[in-house]
């Protein structure tokens, strides 16, 4: 049995662009994207891959009001002005709730620092020095190898004598629960799955067969805990299965895992949101049992 202690396990999750397919004004969207958020950030999940959906194939501006709020909605909050400057997509961002991640740390005094604490910080440049905001009453002088003003970065905060360098640092060096998670677009699915072997692929769809915590496959998730291997788990659209979606693309199916997580559901359809907070559920309690 693997315990909370002794894994690590990760997933990352591939969902495509046209995740807002059938939602029209922007204050549902946001919030559609908010439930996204908050599911990835409550399951830990790692990095999350959106994919082009070629059979909707959703508008410029609808799959950058997605990518930017994701990211907006992992930064902390301390840094949201400061990376983000007033944008139409955001407009209603102000009335969801915070994320709270690990990560979304509190602005404090440069006193409440401990030694070697991580933040996440944006590069600002002050004549020939680099410091960086962390989200402390001042700037941090920066001693690291990125050399972009503006650049957002993981950072480790050295004290000594009461003064405060910034040192680069990444996130397996992080003693952190969770430290947020990456978002990639990508214009082929496939490129997405070559990422991965395989047998840590997890397609979702409704006509497959029904997952099973005794199946073979839930027996290869332990190995992949254990060993700390990530897991992509990829869903379909609003509108199109992944069924849809791989024949478009000329991808066979029958080469990957694939589950049906809901049989017997009590309604018609599940909503792409609530699927994916439910497979992460499901799976998450299984691997931490």
């Amino acid at each position: 049995m693997i315990s909370f202690s002794d894994s690590k396990m990760t997933f990352d999750v591939a969902v495509p662009d046209s995740f807002l397919y059938g939602t029209t004004s922007d204050i549902d969207k946001t919030f559609k994207i908010f439930q996204l958020a908050r599911s990835l950030s409550i399951f830990r999940v790692e990095n999350i891959y959106i994919f082009h959906d070629k059979i909707i194939n959703p508008s410029n501006d609808e799959i950058s009001f997605m990518i930017t709020l994701l990211e907006y909605l992992d930064t902390p909050q301390y840094l949201r002005k400061k990376i983000y400057p007033k944008m139409d997509i955001l407009k209603y961002a102000g009335k969801l709730h915070p994320i709270q991640s690990y990560h979304h740390k509190d602005k404090v005094s440069l006193e409440n620092i401990k030694n070697g604490e991580s933040r996440i910080g944006v590069l600002e440049k002050k004549g020939n020095a680099f410091f960086v905001d962390v989200g402390l009453d001042s700037l941090i002088k920066y001693q690291g190898k990125i050399k972009q003003q503006g650049k957002k970065l993981d950072v480790k905060l050295l004290k000594k004598n009461n003064l405060l360098t910034a040192l680069d640092t990444n996130r397996e060096n992080i003693n952190e629960l969770y430290w947020g998670y990456k978002v990639y677009h990508y214009n082929f699915i496939y490129d997405i799955l070559k990422i991965y072997p395989k047998s840590r692929i997890l397609l979702t769809s409704r006509y497959s067969e029904f997952y099973r915590v005794n199946s073979d496959f839930s027996e290869n998730l332990k190995n992949y805990a254990q060993n700390k291997e990530p897991v992509l788990i990829v869903f379909g659209s609003p509108k199109f299965g992944l069924n849809e979606i791989f024949n478009k693309e000329r991808i066979n199916m029958a080469n990957y895992h694939s589950f049906n997580f809901f049989p017997h559901q009590g309604t018609q359809t599940v909503r792409l949101e609530e699927s994916i907070f439910g497979v992460l559920s499901i799976l998450n309690i299984f691997l931490r049992t």
